[in-house]
């Protein structure tokens, strides 16, 4: 196996102050800007004496350098083992030869010849069996696999494992040697002089070492530059270039390592002096095509042309005026704000202060930072800053506040609908929108996961664009938001701004680049969640002085009039041109590197992995090619029959599986380079995890059929239990019923007819002793016997299990309250439905409601002054509602509303899962409603009353 070291800086942090000018210094043209990338020995290059590079047909590059072959995947250095018998000199040049499958043939200065396949290298002519030691200058792959040879002037072949002379060459091999020749001398290769010829690229640029043996570059339109190495300047030497499949150049030196060239695809803009270099806050252009910079140092730069002219604020002693906010109104009036407070107007050649320290905003002795500016169509000018959100009125701010919708915090942008109506985001995630008058929410801070809302991008009511600063993109369709943060393949989830380029694609500013996607992308992964985002990024690699735009700022991000797009960012103002971006378009390949099983290394035999039952670990190694920007390379991964929607794993180059179950699987992996371009066809590994025994169908089916028989047999032993236990139950029912029964006799027969004898007897008594000083009192015993077996009645039918019944209670209740109130001189209305069902009630049931009632009969007689009373039944989806009326003096709003009498009637409802209430009759007197749910039956029919009956 080759030994792996690491070339990416990324993972050597204490390299990244050496390394950051290393690796991307722009190679600056007077037209155009190219950015080199060198790879040296502190970054995994055996050595910096490199003699040849080469890309084989996977995609690898691979270098020959003083001490060894090492093979390229952008981030990784892999040295190839060196054979016994081939040696490396830094004297002397050795050339890379590529041919078909992966193959990549070393010949050395010595006439010596090895053949590597993967990381394996095999001797072809070592130094004892080279013929002479005249160099290897041309290797090609002939018809049927055969290597064809040029070695001083011989020729000579290769084929299955043999090498021979080729005595009489033929015409048709004299002529593939010329091509190969011509086509090298083309393309930057080791010609026979040994030295590179010019490369023609793809993209009509010609690079060549000049008489001066220094390297230029010739663009399509015939202007020649010079290339400097970062660092060394012109005084390096090319050894070989190499264009690769991308349109990339590559060049390999004699000292200073490789280098990759590519042009830029952003421009730094150049402003006042050594603004290029400091922190751009915000950038507008106005509608007379001025340039307006915000500068982190203080004042804002005027660009016009090619003139550019600075600008303070007179925001007073101790600070700088740096600027928040600009904003242009419909009125074509440029505004500016400051951190300090202040808000400036430009009068055309000076700024004035028009807002004298916004002390209406509540901060009269501390301003608060105005972080957005808005004119809507009514002229009317919104400011939102630190504290809140206010509205000018002539010179005088009016705060918003909670009566017209705001529900505070800081506002940190605004923005307009289609209609011109104003759209607010807020620092604690809320986006607003003004409608009618009032701010009505769009989305809340639990929606936008609590972030910082940096931009808002209105294309419609059903389709907005809210940036953030940390969960990244939200779309709200006009019904729901949708998210595509980190976990959707978003490169950066600190978005700083959202910018529409009217070519089908949105811009985004972030503190990781700038990033482009396609809206149709956008809007697919909102109904299709396997959708893939094709995400574009622009770093470093692309001319990018940095990879932090600045956010927090407005507007931070532009798209001027020539539609190019501009973002601050924190070592200047950079320019992109959507139309003139030029996107690598290469799907990058990828390739399955290694697999583990529980820690062990496997090999992939036939493109499967077998495991057996105990193995519980799998981890998958993968890596893409894109040598242009390989930390922008992010991956996809699904294992399917265990998932079927892609994992996006970001720049992770490993998955873990834990404890998979027994089956079938096939692992998948696709790569996407920074423009956005997936792998023309994933990696594809297939999976079988061998189950144990007991996992195996013949094992499970054996089992679940005993399951069965031992169900079978626990439940019929169950249901003997149950029923059993059910006969038990019934028997003690039953007798208690016949007891209660008994005793329900016993009480009417017994006591109840002692009773009405002893009533019978004292009424007589109270007549033979009319007159006497013994009749009131013969007379109260009497209606005491009376009431008492009234009350010994309603036990013995709260007792009576023949009485349990929802029919036995209603006929009950109907005979009580006629009789109670034809005593009291007070007419009763019954409405209570046919044919009631005979559901059963319990005693406690009915008698607690038979209470409720009484008492609300009772309440009537004594309290209302009533004259009439009705009682209303209904039942409807087993339901049970009591309704007692009456035309009487109703409830006075003075009258306390929590007596005795209420508590019993809310104890008593809420014992039968019911409810109480009581209230005023539109036409007077009151109206009592007892709502009880009928115990385990369902009634859903219920309607036409059978009788009403007035006593």
């Amino acid at each position: 196996m080759g030994t792996k070291q690491t070339a990416s800086p990324a993972r050597y942090p204490f390299l990244l102050g050496i390394l950051v000018f290393l690796f991307f210094s722009p190679l600056l043209t007077a037209q155009e800007t190219y950015s080199m990338r060198v790879w040296q020995s502190e970054n995994g290059l055996p050595i910096n004496i490199v003699h040849s590079i080469a890309q084989d047909s996977k995609g690898y590059i691979w270098v020959a350098t003083a001490e060894g072959v090492v093979r390229f995947d952008g981030l990784d250095f892999t040295q190839i083992p060196t054979p016994p018998g081939f040696k490396f000199s830094t004297s002397g040049s050795h050339r890379l030869f590529a041919t078909s499958h992966g193959t990549i043939w070393l010949a050395s200065s010595t006439g010596t010849l090895l053949r590597i396949q993967g990381d394996k290298a095999t001797p072809i002519w070592k130094v004892d069996d080279a013929p002479n030691a005249s160099p290897i200058t041309q290797l090609i792959e002939g018809s049927n696999g055969k290597i064809l040879i040029l070695k001083g002037p011989d020729y000579w072949t290769y084929h299955q494992g043999k090498i021979s002379r080729i005595d009489s060459v033929s015409a048709e091999v004299h002529e593939l040697f010329e091509e190969d020749r011509i086509k090298r001398a083309n393309s930057g290769r080791i010609g026979h002089d040994g030295r590179p010829g010019t490369l023609l690229s793809s993209r009509q640029s010609q690079w060549k070492i000049d008489d001066d043996n220094l390297l230029t570059v010739t663009t399509d339109s015939g202007q020649t530059w010079p290339i400097f190495l970062p660092g060394i300047g012109r005084e390096f030497e090319v050894t070989e270039m190499l264009e690769d499949r991308a349109g990339f150049i590559w060049i390999a030196t004699s000292l200073h390592g490789i280098g990759l060239i590519r042009q830029d695809r952003v421009d730094l803009q150049p402003t006042a002096a050594g603004l290029n270099r400091s922190s751009a806050l915000a950038v507008l252009q106005d509608s007379q095509d001025n340039v307006w910079i915000a500068n982190r140092n203080g004042g804002v730069e005027l660009m016009q042309g090619d003139r550019t002219e600075h600008f303070d604020f007179p925001t007073g002693e101790g600070h700088r005026g740096v600027v928040s906010t600009l904003y242009e109104d419909r009125e074509n009036r440029l505004w500016a704000a400051t951190r300090e407070g202040p808000i400036f107007r430009w009068l055309g050649w000076r700024f004035v202060e028009e807002f004298v320290h916004v002390q209406q905003f509540g901060q009269v002795h501390n301003p608060p930072l105005v972080n957005a500016i808005y004119q809507d169509l009514d002229g009317i000018l919104w400011m939102g800053g630190q504290t809140g959100l206010a509205r000018a009125i002539g010179r005088q701010l009016d705060r918003v506040g909670l009566e017209r919708g705001y529900p505070g915090g800081e506002v940190t942008v605004m923005s307009g609908g289609v209609e011109g109506e104003l759209w607010v985001g807020t620092a604690q995630g809320f986006v607003l929108q003004y409608h009618e008058g009032r701010l009505r929410t769009i989305g809340s801070p639990s929606e936008l996961l609590f972030r910082h809302v940096s931009s808002i991008l209105v294309e419609s009511n059903t389709r907005v664009w809210v940036t953030t600063l940390g969960s990244g993109l939200f779309l709200y369709d006009g019904k729901k938001w949708h998210h595509f943060g980190e976990d959707q393949g978003l490169p950066n989830a600190r978005l700083t701004h959202i910018i529409d380029d009217d070519l089908g694609h949105f811009w985004f500013g972030s503190t990781g680049g700038i990033l482009r996607a396609s809206r149709a992308d956008l809007l697919n992964r909102t109904t299709q969640p396997d959708a893939p985002i094709h995400w574009l990024v622009m770093n470093r690699s692309d001319g990018l002085p940095t990879s932090e735009c600045v956010g927090g700022h407005n507007p931070a991000g532009w798209r001027f009039k020539d539609d190019s797009i501009w973002f601050p960012t924190t070592l200047g103002v950079v320019r992109v041109d959507p139309s003139l971006t030029k996107v690598n378009r290469t799907p990058p390949p990828i390739y399955l590197q290694s697999v583990d099983v529980d820690g062990t290394p496997t090999k992939i035999e036939n493109g499967r992995i077998d495991l057996s039952p105990e193995n519980n670990l799998l981890e998958i190694s993968y890596q893409g090619l894109d040598f242009s920007a390989p930390e922008k390379l992010t991956y996809r991964t699904r294992l399917l029959g265990f998932e079927e929607n892609w994992s996006e794993m970001g720049n992770e180059r490993s998955r873990t599986f834990s404890a998979i179950p027994p089956g079938k699987y096939t692992f998948q992996v696709s790569a996407m380079n920074g423009d956005g371009v997936l792998s023309a066809k994933p990696a594809i590994v297939r999976i079988e995890k061998h189950p144990h025994f007991w996992q195996t169908g013949w094992f499970i089916a054996q089992l679940w059929l005993f399951v069965i028989l031992l169900a079978g047999g626990i439940g019929g032993v169950l249901a003997r239990i149950r029923l059993k236990r059910r006969i038990q139950k019934l028997n003690i029912h039953n007798a208690r019923e016949t007891e209660r029964s008994r005793i329900a006799r016993d009480l009417h027969d017994d006591l109840g007819a002692s009773l009405t004898e002893i009533s019978l007897l004292a009424g007589l008594g109270a007549e033979q002793a009319a007159g006497s000083e013994f009749q009131s009192q013969l007379d109260d015993l009497s209606s005491r016997c009376r009431a008492t077996a009234q009350a010994l009645d309603e036990i013995v039918w709260a007792v009576n299990p023949r009485e349990d019944s929802l029919g036995s209670l209603i006929d009950y209740l109907g005979g009580f309250a006629t009789e109670f109130l034809e005593r009291a001189g007070i007419n009763l209305r019954l409405r209570i439905p046919a044919n009631l069902p005979d559901h059963p009630l319990d005693t406690t049931y009915r008698h607690s409601i038979f209470l409720c009632a009484r008492e609300a009969f009772n309440n009537i007689v004594k309290h209302s002054e009533a004259e009439t009373a009705w009682l209303h039944v209904t039942l409807e989806e087993g339901v049970l509602e009591i309704f007692i009326e009456d035309d009487g003096k109703g409830i006075h709003p003075d009258e306390p509303g929590q007596g005795q009498g209420l508590q019993n009637f809310k104890a008593r409802m809420k014992a039968c899962g019911g409810q109480f209430d009581r209230r005023n009759r539109p036409s007077g007197g009151t109206v009592v409603r007892f709502s009880i749910p009928l115990p385990n039956r369902s009634n859903k029919k219920r309607t036409t009353p059978n009788r009403q009956k007035t006593k």
